[in-house]
């Protein structure tokens, strides 16, 4: 393993050699992609914006899929390129956990390759691919992560998504038939399981998130009723503008949710309730992203109720 890692820092080197502060500048961007940002970002604009069900469905894979990740990095804890003991000269972003295997290499694969499908169109797999690649070189440029853990995310992001495209709808129908006191109860046994292994706060996000996620999909089914399609007819400009209302309004709600959890959190991590309180920070923001922000929304009637038979 040495062997492929001392190859691996060569080859970070060698790339380095061609950097320029614009280059740079671009491959920070481009890293953003397959980061929590992005689909911090993303799952509410789809789940209020484009189709409810989509976003419950591609934000429950990416937390797996980020739990995976998160579980295999403090497992294995793998130095990363500029750890000491290799170069730290290498490293332009700072990162404090282990390399192996790329979360921006697994996320994004999970994520671009989900959405591309909606689509049905064999380019649309291209530009997917395409950001992919790039996320993946951004990394390696970055100074961040060896080939190696590039090659270990590709490998369980492909995983992650052969368990979502055969798995995912019979799962899901299982759940359906069950009702929702089935949806709630596997809802809080897999997110039981998720927080078993808790190494470090960080691993705590995606069990909290899978857990507001899904019982506020529930809910929102339910109780609520909301669903994205929901405008009263309104077409052209007003159609637009009530969907960029939505997301305005939810997205603001959102990070003061997280700005209210940061000041009572303790920055003692021994501290009491430090990691109950790490716990629900993530599922009250994911529940009032999938049922809070929808109730909100039918409300101000920006969407309309359409509760299921």
């Amino acid at each position: 393993m040495e062997a492929i890692l001392q190859w691996g820092l060569d080859l970070i080197r060698l790339v380095q050699s061609f950097a320029s502060p614009p280059l740079t500048a671009v491959m920070r961007i481009i890293t953003e992609f397959g980061s929590a940002t992005a689909y911090m970002a993303l799952l509410p604009l789809i789940y209020w914006c484009y189709d409810e069900r989509k976003g419950l469905r591609l934000g429950l894979a990416i937390l797996v899929s980020a739990w995976l990740n998160l579980s295999l990095k403090f497992f294995l804890n793998q130095p990363r390129p500029f750890f000491a003991g290799y170069d730290p000269s290498v490293g332009m972003i700072s990162e404090r956990f282990g390399g192996l295997p790329s979360g921006h290499a697994q996320n994004s694969l999970v994520m671009w390759t989900i959405i591309a499908s909606w689509g049905k169109r064999k380019w649309l797999f291209g530009i997917t691919a395409l950001i992919c690649l790039l996320v993946s070189f951004s990394r390696i440029y970055l100074g961040v992560h060896f080939p190696s853990d590039i090659f270990g995310g590709w490998v369980l992001g492909s995983l992650v998504l052969c368990a979502y495209f055969f798995s995912g709808k019979r799962i899901e129908a299982l759940l359906a038939k069950g009702g929702f006191r089935a949806e709630i109860y596997a809802a809080a046994a897999v997110a039981f399981i998720m927080i078993l292994y808790r190494p470090g706060a960080e691993i705590l996000m995606p069990g909290g998130m899978f857990l507001g996620m899904a019982a506020g999909y529930s809910l929102n089914k339910r109780y609520i009723g909301f669903k994205s399609s929901g405008l009263f007819g309104r077409t052209g400009a007003a159609k637009y503008l009530t969907l960029l209302a939505r997301f305005v309004l939810g997205i603001a709600a959102t990070a003061i949710i997280l700005l209210a959890f940061e000041k009572v959190i303790p920055q003692n991590h021994f501290a009491d309730f430090y990691l109950i309180l790490h716990f629900l920070r993530f599922t009250v923001t994911a529940l009032w992203v999938y049922a809070g922000a929808p109730w909100l929304f039918c409300v101000l009637h920006l969407a309309e109720v359409q509760k299921e038979a």
